[in-house]
């Protein structure tokens, strides 16, 4: 199938998007709020860190393998339709499957980062949506469904990329260090067939 894909090829994990180590609670006022909203205000800190350091991170893992399967046939790497088939079906698929599930069971505290993991959620379903589609253009040597899923590819980076501006914005509210590693992605145009 001679179709190009436009989209970011993913080195990295784009979820997380920032580097685990450097994900820490950032102290810097030094009003003291009264005690019980100080310690809903750690309570959330602790759950931000949580959703980010923990929960994401195990998603990540799952994401990447997924990323890095995808890649190995894609792009540069790839050889021919059938190769990049049995790679969707063995490997990414597989791979994607679990990082959807633990989005799933991600369980959060609060309306704020509940709208985080539907975020993610959403995000990570789209993906999945994308891959599901090259899976079925590659069946069926359909121009029009490599099309989709490249509509879809690029819809999963812009959910992503707000999903992550939100982010900040809730770490900035919350007081925690939140630095999107954006030198683990790698954007290119290149093709994944």
């Amino acid at each position: 199938m001679n179709t190009l894909l436009l989209v970011s090829l993913l080195v990295s994990s784009i979820l997380t998007g920032s580097n685990p180590n450097q994900m820490q609670v950032n102290r810097t006022s030094s009003e003291e709020p009264n005690a019980s909203v100080h310690a809903t205000f750690e309570e959330q800190q602790e759950a931000i860190l949580q959703f980010i350091n923990v929960d994401v991170a195990r998603v990540s893992s799952y994401e990447m393998e997924a990323f890095d399967s995808l890649a190995k046939v894609s792009g540069e790497n790839y050889t021919d339709d059938e190769t990049m088939y049995l790679e969707l079906v063995e490997n990414t698929i597989p791979a994607y499957e679990k990082a959807l599930a633990e989005v799933k069971n991600i369980e959060v505290q609060g309306q704020e980062l509940e709208e985080m993991k539907k975020r993610l959620l959403v995000a990570t379903e789209t993906f999945y949506e994308a891959i599901l589609l090259q899976k079925q253009a590659l069946e069926q040597q359909s121009e029009e469904l490599m099309v989709e899923s490249n509509f879809k590819l690029e819809e999963y980076i812009q959910l992503v990329d707000a999903y992550h501006l939100e982010l900040e914005l809730l770490s900035l509210k919350y007081k925690v260090e939140y630095e999107r590693n954006d030198e683990n992605t790698e954007k290119s145009d290149e093709s994944f067939i």
